[in-house]
């Protein structure tokens, strides 16, 4: 997976854009198609933050359309013990609850909902 590539090449900014091309892709189809293109597990991109924020953005995309998600959205290892906010940069701020897709923040990945917001 690209998000892993990019992480290893120490790049967090292409790993974010990599991760926001999947929100776009998910967020592109409806439906069944939807549910097809999250059937398969990634690889694990050595790091447990990305790999939660990675699942919760498949979980949060399918339920918007009711669509059951698969198994390894809901493995222990794609969630955070204690809640981390998702930094690309130092500088980013916390988000406030309200601020958090539920299910980033039943990941334990505090995201702000606007970072996955089309524009």
């Amino acid at each position: 997976m690209a998000i892993r590539d990019h992480l290893r090449a120490k790049d967090p900014d292409r790993a974010l854009r990599a991760l926001l091309q999947l929100n776009d892709d998910l967020t592109a189809e409806h439906g069944l198609v939807r549910g097809i293109l999250a059937l398969a597990e990634p690889e694990p991109t050595g790091d447990r933050v990305w790999d939660a924020a990675i699942a919760a953005l498949v979980a949060w995309r399918l339920k918007q359309e009711q669509i059951p998600v698969p198994a390894w959205v809901d493995e222990p290892e794609r969630a955070l013990t204690e809640p981390t906010v998702f930094r690309v940069d130092p500088a980013d701020p916390t988000p406030g609850p309200d601020d958090v897709p539920d299910e980033f923040a039943e990941r334990g990945v505090l995201a702000w909902a606007d970072t996955f917001a089309s524009v």
